[in-house]
Parts: C-alpha cells; structure tokens; sequence
C-alpha cells in the first residue's frame, strides 16, 4: 500500500500510498519502496505471528490483510497524534484477534492442505471485514451448480505461433532490437481527481528511471543495470530483494522481441473474449517458479493484458495490466495507455509524449546522494 509506483509497459505496476496521494485512509507502513535505509533482517517490533520475517515480507503481509478485509492499518494499529504510528503496541482486540486468525489459517492449512497454503484471510472475508456467513444469490444467466465445466478449444494455435505474431504486430526483432533509448512523459490518475505527472527513461538494455510529481514531493527510482534504488525527500537506499528482482525484469527494454527467451516454459491455456475480441491466452513460467499470464489479441496479435502474481506469507496476490492506445512509433508499438488493478486499487496511466533514440545520460540512473 505503501509501495512506490511502477509504471510498466512490461506489466506490473505497483500502487502509490494512500498517505503519499492526500487520502485520508491511513497508509500502511513504510513498505521496500519507501524506505531509505539498508534492508533490514528485523521485521519490527512485537513480532509475535511474523517472528523471523524480514521488513519486507511484514509490509506484504500487511498489504495481504488489507486488502482481503478492505481496511486501513487503524483497523488494528494505534497512532498517536505526536509521535504518528505505534505499531508495535497491542492496544486494539482486532491486532489481537488478527494474531488468533493468522494461527487458525495456518492449522487448516497444515492439517487439510499438508501445509499448502489454501486458505487465506481473503477466502472467507473477501474484502469485507466481516467474514460472509451466508451463501451468495444466483447470478441470472450463469450455469447451474454441477453443470459440467466448458471444454478446452481443441483448435488453438501452438505458443510459438502466438508470440511470433506479436513479435511481428510489434514491430518485429530486429526494429525493437534497434530502440536504444525510450523516454515517457504522462501521468498516473488514481481516480478522485489524483492525478500526478510521471517521467520515464530507459536505456538499453536493462537501464530505467522513473519519476512521479506528487503532492508531498518527488518520488525517484531506478535501476543501474546490477543495483535498484528508490528516493524520496532527498533520501536515498537500496531495494530490498523482491521489488529489485521487479525492477530488473521491468529495465528489460527488449523484453517483447525476447519473450520466448524470458521465460522456460510457455503454454497456450484458452480463448477468451475481451472487450468483444478474441484472445489467445498463454501462461508463462520462470525458472524460480514465477509465473504470468498473457492476452493476445487474435486478430493485431498485440499483447493485451498481463497477469502477474506474488506469494507473500500468508498467500498469493495478483496484479493485472491492460494495454491500450497502440501507436507506431518510429517503426515499433508502443501503447499509450495502461490500465492497472490490483487488490488495493485501480490506476490508469496515461503518456502524451513517447521518444525514442534520444541521448539519456548515464548518471540518471544512478542512486542519489542522501541529503543531510
């Protein structure tokens, strides 16, 4: 919640902080994006269900919490009016009826699932904080319980065919091979009239920088092709592991031309309909188990949505990325809009200017000095 956004063409996008866009919903705390330190093996204090985790995997943890109750951390965390969030005090049942259920979960999953994690704060609450007790009415024009399930088209196209169209819809390798440079102007909107002007620089072939004009100032990051940083109020640090694993996929600025080489296994699942067109759908799997899942229009052959999914310690969440407004841009595509949900919100990222082959200096993408 916390989280620095990410804006992507490769796909994931990570949603700026409710406290960092003037929301009045308290933000949860500082999360890997935000904090300038060196990462930490301390998770915080008063650890009692998360012993052992670092900040990182707690601030995912928090996130997870949040979203499946659809609440803010006042649901269980105290604040005090001078010295802002004390999070380590028990002083709300909920912080301790949270502990009770995180335990509960895990002996289900442990005794039912042979440790698997299946069952998680969101299958029962589902955004509510309220578990739900009774089941949901019919929905009209959906099958009745127990119909038999819609089989697997036998007539879909083998993966390669799938990702060579795209390749060619984009341009083709060798023209998206030859973009050395791409620099973005435009802007995030969070709705409610949030919107908030953000640059963009990348350099061949792992280089990016990013940087979004908010109301409490600039939020900075970026990546040198081996180190990820993030800056904000002139304070400066490191990534932790996860996002910096994030934000070297999201340098890749050949990654459409390299699809096939990015990921070691690739299957074609099904045909779906979007927005009134056919697409091929096609999941897409890593070497360390990562895994997303990828739209392709049937007809332009363009990517149109990306699935990507993270395993925290209390189960997986997911992130999709629409794209829209393609335009050919110096012999490739490039897409102009980006439309981004998560659990947490919606955002719809916007560019007025797209340029590619322009000098972008190396220093750009270098960690900021702290100021004192």
């Amino acid at each position: 919640m916390n989280r620095l956004p990410f804006s992507r063409l490769g796909g994931i996008l990570l949603l700026a902080s409710a406290s960092l866009l003037g929301q009045s919903k308290p933000a949860a705390p500082a999360t890997l994006a935000t904090k300038t330190a060196a990462p930490s093996k301390d998770g915080g204090k008063n650890l009692q269900v998360f012993k052992g985790l670092d900040h990182e995997a707690v601030d995912e943890a928090m996130d997870f919490i949040s979203a499946s109750l659809g609440v803010g951390c006042a649901q269980c965390h105290v604040k005090d009016e001078k010295a802002g969030w004390q999070f380590e005090k028990d002083d709300k049942e909920d912080k301790v009826t949270a502990r009770k259920m995180i335990l509960m979960t895990r002996a289900i999953n442990t005794e039912n699932f042979r440790g698997k994690t299946e069952i998680t704060c969101a299958t029962c609450h589902g955004g509510h904080p309220k578990p739900a007790s009774m089941p949901p009415l019919a929905v009209l024009g959906a099958p009745r319980p127990g119909a038999a399930p819609l089989e697997k088209p036998k007539d879909l196209p083998m993966v390669d065919a799938i990702l060579d169209h795209y390749v060619t819809a984009m341009g083709g390798k060798a023209a998206l091979e030859a973009v050395t440079t791409r620099t973005f102007k435009g802007s995030l909107d969070f709705g409610g009239g949030r919107v908030m002007p953000l640059e963009i620089q990348q350099k061949a072939p792992d280089h990016y920088y990013q940087s979004l004009t908010t109301p409490r100032g600039a939020m900075l990051q970026g990546f040198d092709g081996h180190a990820g940083w993030s800056s904000r109020g002139g304070k400066s640090g490191p990534m932790e592991p996860k996002q910096l694993a994030e934000i070297r996929k999201e340098a890749d600025l050949h990654f459409p031309a390299n699809i096939k080489e990015r990921f070691d296994k690739m299957t074609v699942l099904n045909r779906e309909s979007m927005d009134g067109h056919e697409a091929f759908t096609v999941t897409a799997k890593r070497a360390d188990g990562s895994r997303e899942i990828f739209s392709f229009d049937a007809a332009t052959g363009l990517l149109v949505r990306r699935l990507a999914f993270d395993t925290t310690v209390l189960g997986r969440t997911s992130m999709e990325t629409t794209y829209q407004d393609y335009r050919k841009l110096d012999g490739v595509m490039v897409p102009y809009k980006l439309i981004t949900r998560t659990s947490h919100a919606a955002q719809v990222t916007t560019f007025t200017e797209i340029k590619q082959g322009v000098s972008v200096d190396d220093a750009v993408f270098a960690m900021p000095v702290s100021k004192p």
